[in-house]
């Protein structure tokens, strides 16, 4: 009935419609070509890094399928091997908690690789999106989802999906602070009494309290042009890893749920016109009109499915700097971002690579 009721008022009056729109990038947000000109830690391609962490020692670490690796030497060695996928990642003091789609967090010693169950709890099972570790030792997780896995974004994103949760480990238990979250995304610490989280589906990065998680929150930086993913804390401000943009054909589907639902009936999900990782243009895609794949080739103007992007926000929310890859790079799908010495670390899992950028302020 409301969907009627909306579109009946539009009719008599267009100005009464409500559309989603997307915002330009433009400031902090120009293209550049930072991660196209960003040192490669790896041969593309050999691993699939999901997140990237450095530990108090210097040790860099990245989690790819069902392992922890260290990059020594230029070179990586597997530290552990874990019973399943391994995505989110975060240091506390001579360890680092990972957590391991199908089991929950475990706890990897970075000296020795022995991997110890933290916690199984079937809250923290499954879609676990980020970690973060509160100056008191406590690890605050978010779950993207109660109702899909890890990779499962795409399909909540056109269902809507509003079942994340923030969690608080509490020993070998988990306990819901927060529910009913747009696909949280990325958590830090943001003060001794604050956290930061990114809500990937609401195009939003916000403050929440800790001591009232599920409170109203306090949004530093809202209707972004992309969907923001995991945090990483630097200096004044906090680097925000970009694993999707959004685009205006997107947008257009998610305000039709009719046309939403024929496509999920109808349409191979491989094929669904959503942001994805990498993009490989296949002859299968579903851009062949309008003119933007003309005798195989696609256009300028064809909505981008997929990005390579970056981005540092001040306390305020201001996005101060960036950095792009070209729309027809391999360094796309930004899934995990580090900052140790001024150096800043992209774990690219679209194409499967580990970049290395220097901080702009560095550079100028």
């Amino acid at each position: 009935m409301n969907r009627t009721i909306a579109t009946l008022a539009e009719w008599i009056n267009p100005a009464w419609g409500r559309h989603r729109t997307v915002p330009p990038m433009d400031a902090g947000l120009r293209a550049n070509r930072r991660l196209d000109e960003a040192a490669e830690l790896l041969t593309p391609g050999t691993c699939e890094p999901d997140d990237v962490v450095v530990t108090d020692s210097g040790a860099l670490l990245f989690s790819t399928g069902h392992r922890i690796v260290e990059l020594s030497g230029g070179q990586p060695r597997t530290l552990a091997e874990c019973p399943g996928p391994v995505g989110s990642l975060v240091c506390r003091g001579g360890a680092v908690i990972a957590a391991v789609e199908g089991t929950g967090l475990v706890a990897v010693e970075t000296a020795s690789g022995t991997v110890t169950e933290l916690c199984t709890d079937q809250v923290v099972s499954t879609c676990v999106t980020d970690l973060a570790v509160l100056p008191d030792g406590t690890v605050l997780a978010t779950v993207g989802s109660r109702n899909h896995d890890a990779r499962g974004w795409s399909r909540a994103l056109v269902r809507g999906d509003r079942s994340g949760l923030i969690v608080r480990l509490d020993g070998s238990r988990a306990r819901v602070e927060a529910q009913g979250l747009a696909w949280p995304s990325g958590i830090e610490v943001a003060s001794p009494t604050e956290v930061l989280v990114s809500l990937s589906f609401d195009h939003r990065i916000e403050l929440r309290a800790l001591a009232a998680l599920a409170r109203p929150s306090r949004p530093i930086a809202r209707n972004m042009p992309v969907y923001p993913g995991r945090l990483a804390a630097a200096g004044d401000g906090w680097w925000v890893a970009a694993p999707y943009i959004r685009n205006r054909v997107t947008e257009m589907l998610l305000d039709e749920p009719e046309v939403i639902e024929e496509m999920v009936a109808t349409v191979d999900p491989e094929d669904w016109f959503v942001p994805r990782l990498r993009c490989t243009n296949p002859y299968t895609d579903t851009m062949q009109m309008g003119q933007l794949r003309v005798l195989g080739e696609v256009k300028p103007w064809a909505p981008a499915r997929s990005c390579g992007l970056v981005l540092r926000v001040d306390r305020t929310g201001r996005v101060v700097e960036s950095a792009h890859a070209r729309v027809d790079s391999a360094r796309h799908g930004v899934t995990g971002v580090a900052v140790s010495e001024g150096r800043i670390l992209a774990a690219a899992k679209g194409f499967g690579n580990l970049l290395q950028l220097t901080d702009d302020q560095e550079r100028g």
